[in-house]
Parts: structure tokens; C-alpha cells; sequence
């Protein structure tokens, strides 16, 4: 893929949940701040004239000044919306995960 394909290739998630956990505050060694969100959601969604629920738990990361600002904001229990772009993380044991990195957020 060229790196102008690359550019223009979409990479956008929105999603409304609940926080299911305390927001954590962590620093990157590089000193940018970043806020760890776990958001759960559930929905009933139509696929194919038939109702099916939607279940799904997604680590969501707020980076730089903005996470400071919503560390504030945020509790386990609040809805919010989040837009963003996905990206895969892997842990200490190589496990890799989705991870939306907010660039936008709504508290409902």
C-alpha cells in the first residue's frame, strides 16, 4: 500500500457506552499523559431481518492535555460517546487488543 493509500484509508469508530471502570491516569516515558477508559456497550442491532444483541468492552485511550481534563470528568458509571481511530496494542505477554484512541468525546 503507498503511503498516499495509506493516508486516505478511513479509521473511524463511534461508540456509546458506560465506563465500567475507574478512569486511570498513566504518563508514557515520553511525559504525555494518557487516560485509561474501560467502555462497555450493549445494544439490540438488525442484521439480515433479525434483532441480535451487541455486547462489546473496548479499552479506550484519551492522550495529552485533553486526558488531563477528563480525568476530572470522569467516573465508573458515566456515558459517554466516543469517536476515534482503532489501533492494535499488544500487553506485556504479546497478547494483542483493540484500542480506540479518542479524539472526540460526548458525555451523555
Amino acid at each position: 500500500m503507498s503511503a498516499t493509500a495509506q493516508g486516505s484509508a478511513i479509521n473511524q469508530l463511534i461508540i456509546r457506552g458506560i465506563l465500567v471502570k475507574e478512569p486511570r491516569m498513566k504518563r508514557s516515558p515520553a511525559g504525555v499523559s494518557h487516560l485509561l477508559l474501560a467502555l462497555e456497550h450493549r445494544s439490540l442491532q438488525q442484521e439480515a431481518d433479525l434483532t441480535r444483541q451487541c455486547y462489546v468492552r473496548i479499552q479506550v485511550v484519551v492522550s495529552g492535555d485533553w486526558a488531563e481534563s477528563w480525568s476530572t470528568k470522569l467516573t465508573m458509571g458515566s456515558e459517554i460517546e466516543v469517536a476515534g481511530f482503532i489501533q492494535r496494542h499488544e500487553n506485556a505477554n504479546g497478547v494483542p487488543r483493540l484500542v480506540l484512541h479518542a479524539q472526540n468525546i460526548k458525555q451523555v
